[in-house]
């Protein structure tokens, strides 16, 4: 039977190191994410948006609200210790996937990206400072940070006893994890490769309201250019629902202005970007007219006879459109990898109507533009925090 306890320590270094279980939305893990909120605020975090959201995330009002949507009747308990294996290429998601844990009530131990990002050290440096309070000793404890580079045998000894593991990441890092055993009542979600694309109702727009086109623009760019469109939920193409050309490039225009003011395409950015045009399109000739805003947007019409949009992936600002003439279109361009459709110019109604209909497989989100980052409790169709607990039964 494995040590868990020598297992623990071996891998934190910490004698005290033990797991912990809560009660969902636990009082002092809803007082830890505020205490991190208020900390970040004191970092020097204005050149990096996604610090900025991640701040507000974490603001008393949205978790409370959280916890009050989450309430039921059952008694619900942590499942243990959860593992996390976040992906290397955005430096954020590690921690929402270790505050999802928290507020599940469990103890983690998370893998951290290996790339170096400076957000990371921030977020890391945050929880550190938090965590030498006094009162929060136990989740110190309960709660581990691991680096590491694709080592396979950490991966292992971890998984060997977690109660639960989280994986995020493309679909090989996934497979490859899957591997390796996990205890035979423990779980595992997994957060794999998904694309992401926008709708726009060209009708619903008004040409004669720049204030209304601008708005849009600035919330598209929110979406789109935080994360250089690394994340699942980051548009890589526009399906456009009228033919409103005038619209289109109004709102291209608007958005190239917003770029060029907000956002940093430094020279290695912009020679990854031109060189994954090339790779990924030209190369492929499956493009049948390209737009470019200098580097700051890359526009292209692919070939009519498109049927599979779940490889065309953008980057750093660069986009795929296509005109449709209603909702139903969308149908053929929907796999099981799509995740997120943002939109402008529809009803709940009728996007309720289009997805129950249409026996879809694919999407998991439907939000407004300007939504597509923010990350909640329900994602990729999982509830994660009732997912990470378990109820207990009593009569």
């Amino acid at each position: 039977m494995l040590d868990k306890k020598k297992i623990l320590y071996k891998i934190t270094e910490n004698k005290n190191f033990s797991i912990k279980i809560f009660e969902p939305y636990n009082n002092k893990s809803v007082q830890f994410i505020k205490d991190f909120s208020n900390e970040l605020k004191k970092k020097n975090i204005k050149k990096y948006p996604d610090l900025i959201y991640l701040m507000f995330w974490c603001t008393n009002k949205k978790i409370l609200e959280a916890k009050k949507n989450f309430s039921e009747n059952y008694i619900r308990l942590g499942r243990g210790l959860i593992f996390h294996i976040c992906p290397s290429n955005v430096p954020t998601n590690f921690v929402y996937s270790f505050f999802f844990g928290l507020l599940s009530g469990n103890s983690n131990i998370v893998k951290i990206p290996s790339k170096s990002f400076t957000e990371k050290d921030i977020i890391l440096n945050t929880i550190n400072d938090v965590l030498k309070k006094k009162k929060y000793l136990s989740l110190k404890n309960s709660n581990f940070f691991i680096e590491y580079n694709q080592n396979i045998e950490t991966t292992k000894t971890i998984s060997s006893i977690c109660d639960a593991r989280v994986i995020w990441g493309g679909d090989n890092t996934i497979n490859t994890v899957r591997e390796t055993w996990i205890p035979e009542r423990s779980i595992e979600l997994t957060f794999s490769d998904r694309y992401s694309f926008s709708v726009i109702n060209l009708n619903k727009l008004d040409r004669n309201n720049l204030d209304e086109i601008k708005k849009l623009t600035k919330n598209f760019f929110y979406d789109s250019y935080m994360m250089n469109q690394s994340a699942c939920n980051s548009p890589h193409f526009i399906f456009w629902i009228g033919r409103n050309e005038r619209l289109k490039k109004s709102f291209w225009f608007e958005l190239n202005k917003i770029v060029n003011k907000k956002f940093i395409l430094d020279e290695k950015i912009a020679v990854d970007k031109y060189t994954h045009l090339i790779q990924n399109t030209i190369n492929q000739k499956n493009f049948n007219k390209l737009k470019m805003f200098k580097n700051n947007i890359y526009i292209i019409d692919p070939n009519k006879n498109l049927k599979n949009i779940e490889n065309m992936r953008g980057k750093s600002g660069t986009f795929f459109q296509k005109n449709i003439i209603n909702l139903d279109e969308l149908k053929k361009y929907i796999t099981k990898k799509c995740q997120t459709i943002t939109y402008y110019g529809l009803e709940k109604n009728e996007i309720k109507s289009f997805i129950l209909k249409n026996n879809l497989f694919g999407v998991d989100r439907v939000v407004p533009i300007g939504q597509g980052l923010e990350i909640g409790s329900i994602w990729d169709g999982y509830d994660i925090i009732k997912s990470l607990s378990r109820i207990i039964h009593v009569e």
